[in-house]
């Protein structure tokens, strides 16, 4: 028996939320032009790849690569989207720091076996099956044992939306989540609201991978021994200088905070009169 006998590919239609087991060996995984219309509330953790194809059952092993690295080749794409593509390279490689997109000429292309992954912009997915909806797929390979392979983000020609630059940006660094080894954020029944990796596209443009996309990414690659937080981030939430995160605290709990701030001060005033006039009589 081959080490990838066991293979799996599976077709994701986001934004139908439909999945269906095709043939073995590869993965797609496409990121659908839904608009989610949720509150404003913290984000809800990270899910990962794994090689049964169910990011829920956690003692499944992950996908990684092996050497903390995978190349990627962005020079098939129109200049603008390729400077574009490399700009999210970039910034996940500020993000994290167990893990390195480094650049590199694919061998032979799209859709091909070369340990290289590929982006490029296609009517059709690799096999030819439309996208539908979806403004991308990724096309994972792995070993039975996780390790990945190969990987290739096809974006959808055919799409108006996935040409606009911010919404390009975004749905680049959420196919390279995909491509390091991150599942759907809400793929396990959380809402995934505030994250890069979340299914659907919200209406806030995310340009940064955000924290719990940085925890999903540094749980399959741990940081280094002795690393440090990455240069231009932010101590508490790991996010690199010009993310558009989330506020530690959600927005509906600052009444909250300022009635308890009052009371506190009301009561100091209290005890401070209390204290004075105790003084006076003595």
């Amino acid at each position: 028996m081959s080490p990838e006998s066991n293979l799996t590919r599976r077709v994701c239609a986001l934004s139908l939320r439909l999945c269906g087991e095709l043939l073995a060996g590869l993965r797609f995984i496409a990121f659908g032009t839904l608009l989610a219309a949720a509150l404003p509330t913290a984000a809800r953790g990270f899910e990962l790849l794994r090689v049964n194809n169910n990011p829920c059952e956690r003692n499944a092993q992950h996908l990684f690569w092996k050497d903390h690295t995978a190349a990627v080749d962005t020079s098939r794409l129109e200049p603008r989207f390729q400077q574009i593509a490399d700009d999210a390279r970039g910034r996940w490689n500020e993000s994290i720091r167990g893990f390195t997109f480094r650049t590199r000429a694919a061998a032979a292309g799209l859709c091909s076996r070369d340990g290289v992954a590929t982006t490029e912009f296609s009517a059709t997915t690799c096999g030819g099956a439309s996208f539908g909806d979806a403004l991308a797929v990724t096309r994972s390979v792995w070993n039975t044992d996780g390790t990945l392979v190969d990987a290739d983000v096809l974006f959808n020609a055919n799409h108006p939306a996935v040409r606009g630059e911010a919404v390009f940006l975004e749905v680049a660094l959420h196919e390279l989540g995909h491509v390091l080894g991150l599942d759907h954020s809400d793929a396990c029944g959380a809402s995934g609201a505030g994250t890069l990796m979340k299914s659907a596209l919200g209406f806030e443009r995310l340009q940064w991978p955000q924290a719990d996309d940085i925890a999903g990414a540094e749980f399959i690659y741990p940081p280094p021994s002795g690393a440090g937080v990455p240069e231009g981030a932010n101590a508490c939430a790991i996010l690199p200088s010009g993310a558009r995160s989330r506020p530690a605290l959600p927005f509906q709990a600052m009444p909250v905070l300022l009635l308890i701030r009052s009371l506190v001060r009301l009561r100091a005033r209290s005890t401070s009169r209390a204290c004075s006039a105790v003084r006076s009589k003595g």
